[in-house]
């Protein structure tokens, strides 16, 4: 059986974030870095800190789902103003395409206290077709990311 029938008999467990997870999200966000916007990397290495910084800031509005025990994926946000504001929502690749990145996004938008929620997404993500079944609409453009956004009453497909 390979790793996505696996991944489909399993029900995922969610906990909220802690310290020891932050090499976890390291990891996953340089594994992403270098395979969807590898030219970005050296700067993305050199904002380290920052990064760091943003992590820890948001720890407490951080979502990890476990398989078997083991982390398999993460969502983290924080409030600006009256929106939610997804920092990053990562899945393992031995877990992807099973839903684990639908429910990790719904559950930021339970915990978003009624706001909207919006994210960005660079253009050579394909993540974006799991954004617009999530009921996120793309209302605008920054550069390379597009820019989602799924009002509180949005109803995903």
């Amino acid at each position: 059986m390979g790793p996505r029938a696996a991944t489909s008999l399993v029900t995922p467990s969610f906990r909220a974030a802690t310290p020891d997870d932050l090499p976890m999200v390291y990891r996953a966000e340089l594994a992403y870095i270098r395979d969807v916007e590898p030219d970005a990397e050296p700067a993305w290495i050199r904002a380290t800190d920052r990064n760091l910084e943003l992590w820890v800031a948001n720890l407490l509005r951080t979502t990890v789902a476990e398989v078997a025990g083991e982390p398999a994926g993460f969502v983290m946000w924080m409030p600006t103003g009256q929106t939610a504001t997804v920092v990053t929502v990562q899945v393992l690749p031995e877990f992807r395409r099973c839903g684990l990145g639908r429910r990790l996004l719904d559950r930021v938008v339970a915990d978003a206290d009624g706001r909207s929620v919006e994210l960005g997404v660079h253009r050579a993500n394909p993540a974006r077709a799991l954004y617009e079944r999530a009921g996120f609409t793309r209302v605008s453009e920054r550069g390379d990311y597009l820019m989602y956004r799924r009002d509180r009453t949005t109803l995903p497909a």
